[in-house]
């Protein structure tokens, strides 16, 4: 959020979520590296945060800071992993295959998180599998949005 703020990039809802903040911003008229600095700056915030306080009485508050700085980077739409690949893929693919690139993406490490849970019987993933499935929902609806506003303007009076 701090890192918006200082890119100058406007938001309009902040929300507080298991892994993070979270905020409503329109970075469609962002450039590429002020969204790479935006998605990188949570998990290397808790990156710091491990390296300072790693070998201190606060070891348990680095750990935890190194858990989330590692699940935040799964290349999983809405965490910041997912936001850093689609921000690298957004270069080469259109709008529609970049959506159906990321819906693919979450539903692989859906079935991966499946296959841990089966085999370990670690629950913590289906935290993850509720975060991509809310990503799969979110991608879905944005490329919706795009193509009604896309085809909105193509429309000929």
């Amino acid at each position: 959020m701090f890192c918006a703020v200082l890119l100058n990039i406007k938001f309009d809802k902040v929300k507080i979520t298991l892994f993070g903040f979270t905020f409503n911003a329109d970075l469609e008229r962002s450039s590429f590296l002020k969204k790479l600095i935006l998605f990188l700056s949570g998990p290397v915030c808790n990156a710091c945060l491990y390296l300072g306080f790693r070998n201190t009485n606060y070891s348990d508050f680095a750990n935890i800071n190194l858990f989330l700085a590692c699940i935040n980077m799964i290349p999983i739409v809405p965490l910041d992993g997912g936001n850093v690949c689609k921000c690298f893929f957004e270069l080469f693919l259109d709008m529609k295959t970049l959506c159906r690139y990321m819906i693919m993406t979450n539903t692989f490490f859906i079935v991966c998180f499946l296959s841990i849970i089966y085999t370990y019987k670690n629950y913590i993933y289906f935290l993850l599998i509720v975060m991509a499935l809310k990503g799969i929902i979110e991608e879905n609806r944005n490329m919706l949005e795009k193509s009604i506003r896309l085809n909105y303007r193509n429309m000929k009076y």
